[in-house]
């Protein structure tokens, strides 16, 4: 059975989904952890952003002619330290140039905390379709080829740690 490349890609995302579920279910008792006063249990995190969403950004996007500010000047995407790249994503505005309409581009939200669905950056990293862009300047997946898209256990940190809430921790 043949799969086409955007059917690869859904999979690929599927399995980051699948393993970011994991990863949550297998941290969802609590972990013997206080309790809030609320009843609630205290908001546990799995994923760092300085220690692992972070050092998958500088090894990916954070190179020499990408996301480093040296050469890119056009946009503030500057991706150099882990302060810089949280600050420009949470809550950030995103400049989709990939539309498949007739808009020349749609803003949109680039990390949205707690919600991967609603997340552009999700988009970036895993795009729903490998079609290029109808602006030939960009590029619908990031990293752009010919550099490798990001593994199924990359995007899998990244959307956990979303789901967790965005933190700069």
């Amino acid at each position: 059975m043949a799969i086409d490349r955007a059917q690869g890609k859904q999979e690929v995302l599927r399995l980051a989904l699948c393993f970011a579920a994991v990863v949550t279910a297998g941290c969802s008792s609590g972990g013997g952890q206080p309790q809030a006063h609320d009843g609630s249990a205290d908001r546990q995190t799995t994923v760092s952003f300085v220690n692992d969403v972070y050092p998958i950004i500088a090894a990916s996007c954070a190179l020499v002619g990408c996301h480093d500010m040296g050469t890119v000047t056009n946009h503030s995407t500057d991706y150099t330290t882990p302060e810089k790249t949280h600050s420009r994503w949470v809550n950030g505005p995103g400049f989709d140039f990939c539309t498949d309409g007739p808009d020349l581009f749609v803003q949109r939200v680039v990390v949205v905390p707690g919600d991967p669905d609603a997340s552009y950056l999700v988009t970036k990293i895993a795009p729903p379709t490998d079609e290029p862009c109808q602006d030939p300047t960009h590029h619908r997946r990031m990293p752009p080829d010919p550099m490798a898209p990001l593994s199924a256990e990359s995007i899998g940190k990244i959307v956990q740690w979303i789901r967790e809430g965005a933190l700069l921790n």
